[in-house]
């Protein structure tokens, strides 16, 4: 069962639900935080397209929208649904804000394995659940860091 608990009704069920697990003395219940992905993820996931396109020409935009987005998770992204009104099929397009925190960790992965596979090097780094961000290695901060300083010398000029 889904709860969105920004809503008062879903909270209200959410709370009936849990009280009715005590009651009948459950003693194992999991509960998945489906939360949209956090803020870290999303700023990293920013700095690995600019990455990419400053190594590819391209502009960051370009490079969210075609090499992290169609050609890294096309499945993850795109959907194709029938339009009820015209029955025309038409294409989705997901946004970042709407994935689940495990569905952009999967999406920073392919997006990064993609790229290896394509001759491109980005810098791995986790992401821990209090927001902090740490590197697998001193090289993957390096050139983090350079990223960083690069991309911030092309936004001067825009």
């Amino acid at each position: 069962m889904n709860y969105n608990l920004k809503e008062k009704e879903d909270r209200k069920r959410f709370l009936r639900r849990a009280n009715s697990l005590l009651r009948n003395q459950r003693t194992n219940v999991s509960l998945i935080d489906e939360s949209n992905r956090t803020l870290n993820q999303n700023s990293y996931i920013h700095i690995l397209c600019r990455i990419m396109a400053s190594q590819t020409g391209v502009t960051e935009r370009y490079a969210k929208q075609v090499y992290f987005k169609d050609f890294a998770n096309h499945d993850l992204f795109f959907t194709v649904t029938k339009d009820p009104i015209t029955n025309h099929m038409v294409s989705m397009t997901r946004s970042t804000c709407d994935l689940t925190i495990p569905e952009m960790r999967k999406a920073i992965m392919n997006f990064r394995l993609w790229a290896s596979e394509n001759g491109y090097y980005l810098p791995e780094a986790s992401l821990s659940d209090d927001g902090t961000m740490s590197f697998t290695s001193t090289s993957d901060q390096e050139a983090f860091n350079n990223a960083i300083i690069e991309t911030s010398k092309v936004d001067d000029y825009l």
